[in-house]
């Protein structure tokens, strides 16, 4: 099991002895953690590290993933679209009616703790079954332009918790007590630890990648909001002045995401009259953490995006991100720093031709972007953040 002593390297000493200090004050408390999958997506990679964390500091710690017909999570994947701004969703009684439902079917299920963690939309509703202990509804997308029928839905369940959790100051509601925590990844991860070119070679072969020429990419779900198609478009340009570049595209699906299969056929179809582009998905993550080691440059080309934690893991290894400034990427991505903002799929094309070109520019930024990563985006920084709000709150 992992322990705090394992991430030493990544911390200065009086952090460590400052974790171990306020675990020790909060030693008779359970916390529960609740989402809607154990498999796919940054909330997993986060509560993957995060709950070991907590249990080796001796706290009393579980993860309840609820669970939901087929219907459901098509309803609160339109949930997820609406919230981050797509007002076309007519969401309709019958459709309100079977979210709740699941979610009343779940909260007779699922165990509450002294702090219960709801991460979300999908379980949301779940609060209306509460006893007693302190409720947090941990918000992970970009709720800044929601749709307001939805929104407006929801802030009933909202306003019950006591306390909410947002990426960015720029997505938090008025509604209660607000914090705002960052994401992070866990540098000891099978996707974050660091390989051997050996190992990185390995996995270029066994995808039939050319590990001799330049690589960009994209690392993200199969989602309209992540513009695969524009990351095609980008390397469409790219390949018109650099020929022997390449594209690889990794992407992921998640049990909670029906409208990842649906993308993933449609980005499928793009790329299978490219040459030297190659579509991946729902790899071992070791193989991702290799893909990504071997990028000259890494894109994310996200129309609206909560945080973008595959950004934070392409910066931990060393590669500049070029990325539309959406979310918390433009707490990442500080630009002619780490990389590069774009204002169009144009300019993002012209900046990988300008990093491909300049490899000294390119390993400087990389180098910059690890340090912001290490200094800003790492678990034990996460697992600080969680312990402060548990004492604030178990203080008021």
């Amino acid at each position: 099991m992992m322990r705090l002593s394992d991430y030493a390297p990544f911390m200065r000493k009086d952090e460590v002895e400052e974790i171990k200090e306020m675990a020790s004050s909060l030693g008779g408390y359970e916390i529960v953690h609740i989402n809607a999958t154990r498999y796919g997506g940054g909330i997993v990679e986060m509560l993957s590290s995060l709950v070991p964390l907590l249990s080796s500091l001796g706290l009393k710690v579980r993860w309840e993933v609820i669970e939901g017909d087929d219907r459901f999570f098509e309803i609160t994947k339109m949930i997820h679209n609406s919230l981050q701004g797509d007002r076309e969703l007519q969401f309709t009684e019958d459709m309100r009616s079977h979210y709740l439902e699941v979610n009343r079917w779940n909260l007779m299920r699922l165990k509450q703790g002294d702090f219960t963690f709801v991460h979300d939309p999908q379980p949301l509703p779940i609060i209306e079954g509460r006893r007693d202990g302190a409720w947090i509804w941990r918000c992970h997308i970009d709720p800044s332009n929601a749709n307001p029928s939805v929104l407006n839905f929801l802030t009933r369940f909202i306003e019950k918790y006591d306390a909410l959790i947002f990426s960015l100051e720029d997505y938090a509601f008025p509604l209660r007590k607000a914090y705002i925590v960052h994401p992070a990844i866990d540098p000891l991860s099978e996707k974050n630890k660091m390989l051997g070119p050996s190992e990185i070679l390995r996995v270029l072969e066994k995808y039939d990648v050319d590990s001799d020429r330049p690589i960009i990419g994209q690392v993200s779900r199969y989602d309209p909001w992540k513009d695969p198609l524009g990351v095609i478009h980008v390397y469409k340009t790219v390949k018109e002045r650099i020929k022997d570049a390449q594209l690889v595209m990794v992407g992921s699906s998640a049990s909670d995401d029906p409208e990842s299969s649906r993308w993933y056929k449609l980005v499928s179809r793009e790329v299978e009259e490219l040459e030297d582009a190659h579509l991946l998905t729902d790899l071992p993550d070791l193989e991702v953490n290799a893909i990504q080691r071997s990028y000259y440059v890494a894109l994310q080309l996200s129309t609206r995006e909560g945080f973008g934690l595959t950004v934070t893991e392409a910066l931990w290894k060393g590669v500049p991100v070029i990325a539309r400034p959406s979310g918390g990427i433009k707490l990442q991505v500080l630009d002619n720093v780490t990389g590069y903002l774009i204002r169009d799929l144009e300019d993002a094309a012209a900046k990988v031709i300008h990093l491909i070109r300049r490899p000294w520019l390119s390993r400087i930024m990389g180098y910059n972007g690890k340090e912001h990563t290490r200094k800003n985006f790492l678990i034990t920084r996460l697992l600080r953040d969680h312990l402060r709000i548990i004492g604030e709150l178990s203080d008021s």
